[in-house]
């Protein structure tokens, strides 16, 4: 396109320069003094006609190919959209004028015709309506500018995926609209979340892990202090794990795991949050809590292990020793009041296991020692 429009500056000029020697020819002879009897004027007269229609022809010729050219250009540009693994759709104002056969697939449909004239919004699933209109408002604001987006979306099958999206604003049958090139990252996304999830849960019994409960913790330690209110921590030992583990194997002590971090969730309910620090050790939280609530919940725990728990046919006997710490008077910090707990936890097993100590009785204890 930019060569035919030099071509047609260029023809253009020489047009106009033929025709000023036409229309000026007895003013140059003048000039220069030819002394020709009209030889000038008469090849001025000849040639300059056939020169203009010379020119005139190139220049249709030039805009024919030019044509031709723009045209393959589209078709190429036509043929690639429908080739290409990402989904392209065009829209205007949200209404749908374009979308190529992988984007129709993509919708959930086979054929691109049933998605023309229809709503974007229609398919974006609640959770990112608020994207979307945030979208809307950048793109109106800065209709020039490229963005970015991840979004949840709602097929026409009623599946639901993850799209990842770029909108562009570029020029379509002479209106000005946005062109979306998306793909689909629902794989990659449950990737992500299996990672984060990893990264906060246990993976053998699905609990809060060390990272998880520490950092709740800390929360709940600020807001606490803001509030003035009380914060309970326990930390539980297994006794008689080992011996389980050992005659069980590695599978039978994971399944005890399991059973006893279902029972321990049962005994805390919803009064705080029971996690997995690793091993046979675990610890719960409560929030908002009195001395008595922790000791009650610590008796429910002592008593959902007396009996026996059955394990590939046998019978697997553990107890817990339990650490009692709490917020403000037994620690300031996450780290000093666990590790409070852990000292408690200890005390109790000294004591002969399958009880419970609270910190502040043990520092008395060796106060009055």
């Amino acid at each position: 396109m930019k060569i035919y429009v030099k071509r047609i500056i260029i023809i253009s000029t020489l047009i106009i320069v033929s025709s000023l020697f036409d229309i000026l020819d007895d003013t140059i002879i003048q000039i220069f003094n030819f002394q020709d009897e009209g030889t000038f004027e008469i090849t001025v007269d000849f040639i300059g006609p056939i020169i203009e229609v010379s020119l005139m022809f190139w220049a249709l010729l030039s805009g024919k190919k030019a044509v031709c050219q723009i045209k393959n250009e589209e078709e190429q540009y036509k043929r690639l959209v429908q080739l290409s693994p990402e989904a392209i759709l065009i829209h205007k104002k949200g209404k749908i004028i374009y979308i190529n056969e992988t984007g129709a697939n993509l919708f959930g449909l086979s054929s691109s015709n049933d998605l023309i004239n229809r709503n974007l919004e229609e398919f974006v699933h609640h959770d990112s309506k608020d994207i979307i209109k945030k979208l809307k408002e950048n793109s109106n604001q800065f209709p020039n500018r490229e963005f970015n987006e991840q979004i949840k979306f709602r097929r026409a099958d009623g599946a639901m995926i993850y799209l990842e999206f770029k909108s562009t604003k570029i020029e379509f049958k002479g209106q000005s609209v946005r062109e979306l090139i998306a793909r689909d990252i629902t794989i990659q996304k449950h990737e992500l979340d299996n990672v984060k999830r990893l990264a906060f849960e246990d993976e053998l019994t699905g609990l809060p892990n060390r990272r998880a409960i520490m950092d709740k913790l800390s929360q709940l330690m600020k807001t606490s202090k803001k509030e003035q209110t009380k914060i309970g921590v326990m930390f539980i030992d297994l006794d008689g794990f080992k011996q389980v583990n050992d005659s069980l194997g590695h599978d039978g002590g994971d399944i005890l795991l399991k059973q006893v971090s279902k029972l321990f969730q049962k005994c805390v309910a919803e009064k705080g949050i029971v996690a997995r620090l690793g091993g046979d050790e675990f610890l719960v939280i409560f929030d908002q809590i009195s001395d008595q609530d922790c000791i009650m919940v610590a008796e429910k725990m002592i008593e959902s292990l007396n009996s026996p728990i059955i394990i590939f046919g046998k019978r697997a006997q553990v107890t817990p020793s339990i650490g009692i710490a709490l917020y403000p008077q037994h620690g300031l910090e996450a780290t000093e009041l666990i590790k409070n707990a852990d000292m408690a936890m200890y005390q109790a097993k000294q004591r002969g296991k399958n009880n419970y100590q609270i910190y502040e009785t043990l520092n008395k204890r060796n106060n009055i020692i």
